[in-house]
């Protein structure tokens, strides 16, 4: 009985250390990145020339000081040109606290983007190990597109936390898929998609993988029961539900969050063009003054002006969708399988396009070291690679730009990173 006890003291006292050690590395990765937001804030992204250094190139930040003070939004659309609502209102916070200060934004996502990164060293070290975890809050706090969106005001930095918090969700959800972790993984889901619509299918595709595994691959999945499941949708729609209401009570219509996919569709045709693919003409510039001549055009043969009015310019484009799929199908292929690739690189010049697509390619070959380890003993690292699938296919149907790529790329940097702890190993039990 004695030795029996004095062995459950020494488990006890291992199991401790670790989570000591696990925290101070937690607390060590939150801190380099918030390090490296901060030097991009303050001195860094001034300096370069590599990128834009344009603040407000959505009107986001105008957006946000029209709520804080307490006007209409009615210069921005009575659906707000296509943008979902919740980063302009996260801008509105912010300025109704400290005042209208673009820094005081920039700052806070500092914080967001550490914030990504202790996310990402959490999963990595609780799915796989501690060296793992080390290795993906690492690459991500270095990672020049997660770095990019931090000192200015587009929506990618609190998108990419919030997305990245859905999946860490998924992962608690997968190891105890009980009501409350249900709870968790659908209020993180509709925050999520208030940001970016795009997420908004993303709960129902996960819990569809774990079923398939379990039902169909026969892999070691513990099945949630039918509550937990369905708190979900339940939880993404009471936050959703409120801009909701709100589009009801300004259109008269039921827009669940907000109009653009028919936008975003026939924008992709334009951006695919191969002068645009292939960076020879710039596809944020040239291209969206050609959608937008295009979209002008159609409103005007329907005798109307073009966002005059969102929902009506959105049943515009939605006639011309069905017309392009139905006399037009080879063009809706040739978009898709270009968008398939431009998702992953396709920015604002040649320089920076392939900055983002060498760290793609780089982060996928990474990934694939550690697929067939993570098959042969049973590690989901399919719950890593699921969100960048989803999100590479959607937008290749709709519009596959470069930056839509930024809230994937935590949740891979931790395939890539047990990609590169599987080779170590490798290294290791070779010597």
């Amino acid at each position: 009985m004695g030795m029996r006890q004095m062995a459950n003291e020494r488990i006890d006292a291992g199991s401790s250390n670790s989570e000591v050690r696990a925290k101070r590395w937690g607390w060590a990765v939150f801190l380099l990145a918030l390090a490296l937001g901060l030097a991009m804030v303050l001195v860094v992204f001034r300096a370069q020339s590599l990128v834009d250094n344009v603040s407000d190139p959505y009107k986001f930040g105008e957006m946000g000081k029209t709520i804080a003070r307490g006007e209409p939004l009615d210069p921005y659309g009575s659906l707000l040109h296509r943008r979902s609502p919740l980063y302009p209102l996260f801008i509105a916070a912010v300025y109704s606290v400290f005042g209208e200060h673009p820094m005081a934004v920039y700052l806070l996502q500092c914080l967001l983007m550490a914030a990504t990164c202790w996310l990402v060293f959490d999963m990595g070290r609780r799915v796989f190990n501690l060296r793992t975890g080390v290795l993906a809050g690492v690459m991500c706090a270095l990672h020049p597109l997660m770095l990019r969106y931090v000192p200015d005001l587009h929506l990618e930095t609190l998108l990419s936390f919030l997305f990245t918090l859905v999946v860490w969700c998924s992962v608690r959800f997968h190891e105890k898929p009980t009501v409350a972790a249900g709870v968790w993984f659908g209020l993180a889901g509709g925050a999520a998609a208030l940001t970016k619509a795009v997420v908004l299918l993303y709960p129902g595709l996960f819990v569809a993988a774990m079923l398939a595994l379990r039902f169909v691959l026969k892999r070691r999945v513990t099945l949630p029961s039918i509550g937990a499941i369905a708190v979900i949708p339940l939880m993404m729609l009471l936050v959703i539900a409120p801009w909701t209401y709100r589009n009801y009570a300004v259109t008269g219509k039921f827009v669940l969050i907000t109009t653009g996919f028919n936008d975003a569709f026939l924008r992709g045709y334009v951006f695919s063009e191969k002068e645009y693919a292939l960076l020879r003409r710039p596809p944020y510039t040239d291209a969206e003054i050609a959608s937008n001549r295009w979209f002008q055009s159609l409103a005007q043969q329907a005798g109307t002006v073009w966002e005059r009015d969102d929902y009506e310019t959105e049943q515009i484009l939605g006639r011309e969708v069905k017309r392009k799929l139905r006399e037009e199908p080879a063009e809706f292929f040739r978009k898709f399988t270009t968008g398939l690739f431009t998702f992953w690189y396709q920015m604002t010049s040649l320089a920076n396009s392939l900055l983002t697509g060498l760290c793609a390619l780089g982060v996928w070959v990474l990934a694939l070291f550690g697929m067939r380890r993570a098959w042969r003993e049973d590690r989901p690292l399919w719950m890593f690679l699921l969100p960048a699938l989803h999100l590479n296919l959607l937008l290749a149907i709709l519009l596959a730009l470069g930056r839509y790529s930024a809230p994937i790329m935590p949740a891979l940097l931790v395939a890539a990173a047990f990609g590169i702890d599987t080779v170590l190993s490798g290294f290791r039990a070779r010597r």
